[in-house]
């Protein structure tokens, strides 16, 4: 009887043991998918390129566990202050980020903290006049609005906006708007301002703002077609791969349809995966193959550039 009392005790002994280490490892994988989110700076009030004595303030989430997070603010990596968000008065280019941290007895520390979030630059300009535009790359069909600002709040009798070098506006008003945009309008963006302070005229006509590079996105990307090919056993494996984007301000999922073709002749109905396989090829599989991106509800298409697959059999 006290042996029979021994073994069970050591057997239930080892189960509890086995069954706890069991939990501690699945805790110890939670505890590090916590720690591998990151955070994520925003700009919510002003610009992050700005002349110098600007205002500006930051935001910090963590988009995955937006709840219950500490954050600390850091510039060019020495702590500043703590809180959601960080308002300041701009005295200096440099990188700011941010890090989140909540209690947590899943830890040894009691805490889990997020990785740092990548920087975002600020850029300040000493001179008096600079050119704002959008923070985000603005998507064709969009409005956009440039805005030519002076360091002081002087009164505009002149301002002149210019698209790669050649005059696009000139006017009173600092501000600009361009509507309905396509490719076209990407480029590299500048402003001259003429101004009255005291009755007196001042021009910056012998230098222009600092240039702004504007890029305008495609509401659909252009697809690119890639391939590889795979030896499985004696066999060999064609694996063609489209890759697109879709740019869009809305926030309801807009599903791409992928074609693959060979000479331009179809080889499947649409997909939803963006890889298509052609197994056990030969070279007579050698030829022109391309793929056509359609997403219905925005009403958009594009095809790839046609790219030419070489099969070579060895032996």
């Amino acid at each position: 009887m006290f042996m029979d009392s021994g073994h069970r005790f050591f057997t239930d002994s080892t189960i509890f043991l086995f069954i706890f280490s069991v939990v501690i490892s699945a805790l110890h994988r939670w505890t590090n998918a916590q720690i591998d989110r990151k955070a994520v700076v925003e700009v919510t009030e002003g610009r992050s390129y700005l002349l110098s004595g600007g205002s500006l303030r930051l935001t910090c989430d963590v988009p995955e566990d937006p709840y219950h997070w500490t954050f600390d603010w850091f510039f060019n990596g020495q702590k500043l202050a703590r809180g959601k968000s960080y308002a300041m008065v701009v005295i200096q280019s440099g990188n700011y980020t941010c890090m989140g941290t909540k209690e947590s007895e899943l830890d040894q520390t009691g805490f889990l903290r997020t990785q740092i979030s990548a920087p975002l630059p600020v850029d300040i300009d000493g001179g008096w006049i600079i050119l704002e535009a959008p923070s985000k790359a603005p998507i064709i069909g969009e409005t956009m609005t440039l805005t030519c600002r002076l360091r002081e709040n002087y009164l505009d009798t002149e301002v002149i906006f210019y698209l790669n070098g050649r005059e696009m506006s000139r006017q009173q008003n600092n501000t600009v708007t361009v509507p309905n945009l396509n490719l076209d309008h990407g480029g590299e963006y500048t402003c001259r301002a003429k101004w009255e302070t005291q009755g007196l005229y001042h021009s910056v006509h012998t230098a222009h703002s600092p240039g702004v590079s504007v890029t305008i996105l495609e509401i659909l990307t252009t697809p690119k077609l890639s391939w590889s090919i795979k030896s499985v056993g004696r066999e060999r494996d064609l694996k063609l791969t489209c890759t697109t984007k879709v740019n869009t301000r809305k926030t309801s999922s807009f599903p791409i349809h992928y074609y693959f073709l060979k000479n331009n002749t179809q080889l499947s109905p649409a997909m939803s995966k963006n890889i298509f396989t052609i197994r056990n090829v030969g070279r007579e599989d050698s030829n022109w193959y391309s793929c056509r991106a359609v997403v219905p509800k925005l009403n958009q298409k594009k095809w790839s550039t046609p790219e030419r697959v070489n099969i070579r059999m060895s032996g």
